[in-house]
């Protein structure tokens, strides 16, 4: 049975929420029931009339067609008209060779009114937002589980430098923290090169013993010392061949092996262990480090010829302190990830991310990731809460709500004169021990002073006098 085109409408106009459609050139075509209440105007007022007349006689504000239009991509955005506020999100609808904006409006006032938090909007956009990152990430998986994620401006930059020089064969040193993703980055540098279906090879300089670390990389003939393998051994530079070695903690490699490795970059080539012959290396290098190599350089601990052949380009890979936009997607991401490969349902109280957001994460993505999982494996009910993170974290936050009670107070002090201050916690002071002792003969003896001194003050600030 057919469903009648006409009944669309009827039923768009019983839907509780708003709905505003609008032509590529931002003029409004149809709206809904509900959208006309929402904006205090009827349909003569709105249809025909662009999006940005609409904006500028005050209907709503920001214009999310607009932005849809700008963009090119879903948008959601809080929106205020008439002095309440809706959650708006916009998107684009192709049909047949036409394209409209859809834009769906949620009244949120009462919600974001009902919100303990000053930043109210905040708070309430992220409630949704988390949902749809929890949906997005859980259904998608590639790499498995690897996906270099962020959208903070530092991450933008960081990998718009990668995607420009992965290309080109040219020589990149990853600098960044323990747990930022160096080796991730490396992995992805590879895959956007020619060479991405060459082998990729990874070698740890700091995992390696010294003694062992010449063999690994550039492998030995037969017989080439005592013990060593009667067939000889295949380097990792020859099983690179073709496509990219990737030497992370570069600045662990032994002082003695760094020319050996110098001479490859410039020659691309190299002798093994016990032989004679010079083999060539296609080979492109990757390194990554966590520590300052222009400083070990002047400690003599680096060769600095060396440092310049690898530092031909550098990419900075920033910390999580220093793109807090990013943990949020990040911790669904590995909830997702933990979810699924432990069978459990569980989510993330409201505090619980809160918290977790604002933690400054000195393991980044390596301490994020793990954290998550132990959270995912430990916590005793379907909901992660306060009670269920670690204590360094709980711990952490409390110092930093601590110094903000500091700020408040000194924000205080600075609109009050320092007799009012004053009084403000003499007042603070008897109030806490009048509940704590119960009688003013016992709060006074607390503060050290007499029954007669408490009980003028308790007059002065108008307290309650217990006894």
């Amino acid at each position: 049975m057919n469903f009648p085109t006409e009944h669309f409408s009827a039923v768009l106009n019983h839907l509780n929420d708003g709905v505003f459609i609008a032509n590529t050139k931002g003029v409004a075509l149809w709206v809904n029931d509900m959208s006309t209440k929402q904006l205090g105007i009827d349909r003569t007022g709105i249809i025909g009339k662009t999006v940005e007349e609409l904006e500028s006689i005050g209907l709503f504000t920001p214009s999310v067609t607009k932005i849809v239009l700008k963009n090119r991509e879903t948008t959601t955005k809080v929106q205020t008209s008439k002095g309440r506020q809706y959650l708006a999100t916009g998107l684009l609808i192709k049909l047949e060779n036409t394209e409209y904006v859809l834009v769906h409006v949620k009244d949120i006032t009462e919600t974001v009114k009902a919100s303990f938090k000053l930043e109210k909007t905040e708070a309430l956009m992220k409630q949704y937002w988390q949902q749809l990152q929890e949906m997005k990430f859980t259904q998608k998986k590639e790499n498995d589980g690897k996906l270099i994620i962020g959208k903070s401006k530092q991450h933008t930059e960081m990998f718009e430098l990668m995607n420009r020089v992965a290309s080109f064969d040219a020589t990149v040193l990853l600098n960044g923290e323990t747990g930022v993703g160096k080796s991730m980055i490396a992995e992805e540098l590879h895959k956007k090169s020619t060479r991405s279906d060459k082998p990729f090879v990874q070698i740890n300089c700091s995992a390696i013993p010294e003694t062992l670390m010449e063999s690994e990389l550039f492998g030995y003939m037969k017989g080439a010392f005592t013990g060593s393998n009667s067939k000889g051994k295949q380097g990792l530079v020859k099983k690179a061949d073709g496509g990219t070695l990737f030497l992370d903690e570069i600045g662990e490699l032994p002082l003695q092996l760094q020319p050996k490795l110098l001479h490859l970059l410039q020659n691309k080539s190299y002798i093994p262990i016990g032989g004679t012959e010079v083999q060539k290396a296609d080979i492109r290098i990757v390194t990554a480090t966590n520590q300052n190599l222009l400083e070990m350089v002047k400690q003599k601990r680096f060769r600095e010829d060396l440092y310049y052949r690898l530092n031909v380009i550098t990419i900075t890979i920033p910390s999580l302190k220093d793109r807090k936009d990013d943990i949020l997607p990040l911790l669904y991401h590995y909830l997702g990830i933990f979810k699924t490969k432990y069978t459990r349902d569980v989510s993330f109280s409201k505090e619980a991310v809160e918290l977790l957001q604002d933690y400054d994460w000195p393991g980044n993505i390596r301490e994020l990731e793990n954290t998550v999982e132990r959270l995912v494996i430990t916590s005793l009910k379907n909901v992660i809460t306060l009670e269920d993170l670690p204590d360094k974290i709980l711990n952490e936050s409390t110092t930093a709500i601590d110094q903000h009670q500091q700020e408040n107070n000194l924000l205080q002090l600075k609109n009050q004169s320092l007799p009012q201050y004053m009084e403000s916690i003499e007042k603070k002071l008897i109030e806490n021990a009048l509940n704590e002792h119960g009688t003013t003969r016992k709060a006074a003896k607390s503060l050290g002073i007499t029954q007669s001194s408490i009980s003028r003050r308790i007059k002065k600030y108008h307290l309650n006098n217990l006894d």
